[in-house]
C-alpha cells in the first residue's frame, strides 16, 4: 500500500489559538431515551459530532448531535449557535425553519445562485417491522450487517427511502424566497438497504437509516459533487457489497436531482465517513476513514485519492498517517490544504501544499494520550487566505467545579508556507 509523503516539521508555520467554548453539558444531563440502552450507549451519545457553516446570512453557525449514536434517534433535534464576530463568541439561537429541526445537525452549503441547501438526518427505519424479502448477510468492520435489495422490499420500505427531507433557502423577496422544504430525487437504481441489530446496547429490531448530508457540497464546473456512504449499491453482478464502499453523487441541476457517478472507495477494509475537496479548480480530492476487520493483519491508515476527470475515475488509494475518525478537508485561498481527524488518540490536524500528496507531521488540537477518548468528530472553516476555524469536542473539559463534562470548542488557526 502506498503512502503519501511526510514533510519536514518546519514546512508550515502554523498559529492555533486558544480554545473556545461554545456549549457544555450539563452537569445533571436529560438522558431520556426511547428504548432502555445501556449506560455505555448513554455516555457516547450526546454533546458530540459538532458542524460549523455558514448561514445565508453570513453568520457563522455550529451544530453538534444529541442523539444516541444509533440510527433510531437520529432525528432529535440538535442545538443552533451562530456567531457575528468572526467564531469569538457564541450564542444559542433558533433554527430558521421548522424543517431543520428535528434532525441531527444538519450541514448547511451554499449551491449555485446564492441559494443554500441541505438534506437532513432523520430516525432510522426498522426493518422488523416490515415483510422484508430475502436477507443477505455480511460483514463490515467488525459488526455483521444484513441487507436487502431495494427493489424487492415492500412499498413501504421504498417509499421510506425515496422520502428524503431537503431543505433549500432561496435569496430575495418575492413568495419563493426564504427556506422551503424539497424532495429531491435520489439515484437508488441497485440500492442494497443494510441494517443491523445492536443488540450490545439493548435497542431492539433491525435497523436501516437513509442519507444525509455530514459534509459541505463542492461545486465544480456547474456541478455539484458529494461523496455518500450511507447509500449501499449492489455490484453490478447483482450482489452485495463485501464491504461498506463510498460513492460520488452529482447533481448537474442545483441539488433537485443527485446520481450516482462513481465508486470512490471499495477495499478490502470497510470504507466509511468520506471527505471531499476541490484542489484546483478542477481535482476532487476525497479522504476517508478506514476499518480492517483483522487489525492485526491489515493497518487502519486513513485513505486518500483524487480524480481529474470530474469523479468519473479515482487514482489508486493511499495511506495517510495512522488512524482517524471522521477526517475533514478544507482549502484555504493560500492552496494550503487542512487534514483534521480524531481519536488517533486525541484530535490532530495536518497540512499539504500539494493537494494532499505531502502532508506535515500531525499537530495536536486536543492530545488525549492514555486517556479516554473524545468522539474525534471535528468541523473546517475557511475564514480567510490562511486561516480557518475547527470544531472539535473535549470530554475531559472541566467545569468551575472541576468536574469534566462534555464540552464542544472551536479554536482559530492560521497556517502559512
Amino acid at each position: 500500500m502506498k503512502r503519501t509523503r511526510t514533510l519536514p516539521k518546519d514546512t508550515f508555520k502554523v498559529k492555533m489559538g486558544d480554545p473556545i467554548m461554545v456549549d457544555q453539558a450539563p452537569s445533571k444531563p436529560d438522558e431520556a431515551t426511547p428504548f432502555p440502552v445501556t449506560e455505555g450507549a448513554k455516555a457516547w451519545g450526546r454533546y458530540r459530532m459538532p458542524k460549523v457553516y455558514r448561514m445565508p446570512d453570513g453568520a457563522m453557525a455550529l451544530t453538534y448531535s444529541m442523539s444516541i449514536d444509533h440510527y433510531y434517534d437520529q432525528g432529535r433535534t440538535s442545538p443552533l449557535f451562530t456567531s457575528t464576530d468572526g467564531g469569538h463568541a457564541w450564542k444559542k439561537a433558533a433554527w430558521p425553519h421548522p424543517g431543520l429541526e428535528n434532525a441531527m445537525h444538519p450541514v448547511i452549503s451554499e449551491v449555485d445562485g446564492g441559494q443554500y441547501y441541505t438534506i437532513t438526518a432523520r430516525n432510522g427505519i426498522n426493518v422488523s417491522e416490515h415483510d422484508m424479502p430475502e436477507r443477505f448477510d455480511y460483514g463490515v468492520g467488525t459488526m455483521p450487517f444484513s441487507g436487502y435489495r431495494l427493489a424487492d422490499c415492500p412499498k413501504g420500505v421504498r417509499d421510506w427511502f425515496a422520502d428524503l427531507n431537503a431543505m433549500r433557502w432561496v435569496p430575495g423577496d418575492g413568495p419563493d424566497s426564504g427556506w422551503r422544504k424539497e424532495r429531491p430525487v435520489w439515484d437508488h437504481e441497485g440500492q442494497f438497504v443494510w441494517a443491523y441489530d445492536d443488540k450490545p446496547q439493548n435497542i431492539r429490531g433491525e435497523w436501516g437509516q437513509s442519507l444525509y448530508f455530514e459534509h459541505p457540497i463542492i461545486r465544480m464546473g456547474g456541478a455539484l459533487y458529494v461523496a455518500d456512504y450511507w447509500t449501499t449499491y449492489l455490484r453490478p453482478d447483482g450482489t452485495p457489497p463485501d464491504c461498506w464502499e463510498s460513492h460520488l453523487m452529482v447533481s448537474e441541476d442545483n441539488a433537485r436531482t443527485w446520481k450516482r457517478r462513481s465508486v470512490i472507495f471499495s477495499l478490502d477494509v470497510s470504507s466509511c465517513e468520506p471527505a471531499l475537496a476541490l484542489h484546483g479548480k478542477d481535482e476532487l480530492v476525497c479522504v476517508m476513514r478506514a476499518e480492517s476487520r483483522d487489525h492485526n493483519a491489515y493497518p487502519n491508515n486513513m485513505r486518500i485519492t483524487r480524480s481529474t476527470d470530474g469523479g468519473h475515475t479515482w487514482a489508486e488509494p493511499e495511506a495517510v498517517h495512522g488512524y482517524g475518525v471522521f477526517p475533514q478537508l478544507t482549502v484555504l485561498e493560500n492552496g494550503i490544504m487542512a487534514l483534521s481527524y480524531g481519536r488517533a488518540p486525541g484530535t490532530w490536524l495536518s497540512f499539504s501544499p500539494d493537494g494532499g500528496r505531502s502532508w506535515s507531521e500531525p499537530a495536536a488540537v486536543l492530545d488525549e494520550a492514555g486517556k479516554a477518548s473524545s468522539c474525534g468528530y471535528t468541523s473546517l472553516l475557511p475564514l480567510g487566505a490562511n486561516e480557518f476555524i475547527i470544531a472539535y469536542g473535549d470530554i475531559h473539559r472541566t467545569d468551575a467545579e472541576g468536574k469534566e463534562r462534555k464540552t464542544i470548542l472551536v479554536r482559530h488557526v492560521e497556517v502559512e508556507g
